[in-house]
């Protein structure tokens, strides 16, 4: 019966702690978040989603750490597995080769990687300036220190696949999440480079 009673206590607790950690959540989020004007785009790859989302990519860093805006998200349906595009074959792995110099702004590749509509690289790791994130990948704060090439660095962040193919972490290239110049601008963040 005691026991009854404890485990009765902790569900009790739990769901006030969750019910504390949404309010907190719902209370920081932003209260006008931008906003664009909605726009019809058919799923998949192709000259039209691409060029909708080059001109909206602009908005999606801006200022420095501004969330995607809400109606973009309409242009990736296949993110819900239980919609027919949700069970489309994954983009082939893409072998790419970079081409340096590293001429990336680590100011935006902060705000990229921070930013959990955008990057959302602090969702599976630590990263430099202080940033607390989660543990299921290896922390970044010290990866200047490792002495990593740079086309490895690249490679990872474009299609961590060619090395990993089972790995947890986005297919940002392939899936055109990131493009060569924001991976650039990540890099330039997590290696510590001077500017921006």
């Amino acid at each position: 019966m005691a026991q009854k009673g404890r485990q009765m206590n902790r569900t009790i607790v739990m769901g006030a702690v969750t019910a504390a950690a949404l309010l907190l959540v719902a209370c920081a989020a932003p209260t006008s978040p931008p906003r664009l004007t909605p726009v019809a785009v058919s799923p998949g790859p192709g000259a039209e989603h691409d060029t909708l989302v080059a001109a909206a990519r602009k908005d999606w860093v801006a200022g420095g750490a501004a969330m995607m805006p809400q109606d973009l998200l309409d242009m990736f349906p296949c993110h819900e597995e239980e919609l027919p595009c949700g069970k489309l074959a994954p983009q082939p792995i893409q072998r790419v080769t970079f081409r340096g110099p590293l001429r990336g702004d680590p100011k935006k590749g902060e705000a990229i990687a921070i930013n959990v509509r955008y990057g959302n690289c602090i969702a599976c790791h630590s990263l430099p300036n202080g940033h607390d994130g989660g543990n299921i990948g290896p922390s970044l704060r010290d990866v200047v220190q490792r002495n990593l090439p740079l086309d490895y660095i690249f490679q990872r962040i474009w299609d961590v696949r060619a090395y990993s193919p089972n790995a947890f972490m986005p297919v940002y290239g392939p899936n055109k999440v990131l493009n060569e110049q924001e991976i650039h601008d990540v890099m330039a963040f997590i290696l510590g480079v001077k500017g921006g």
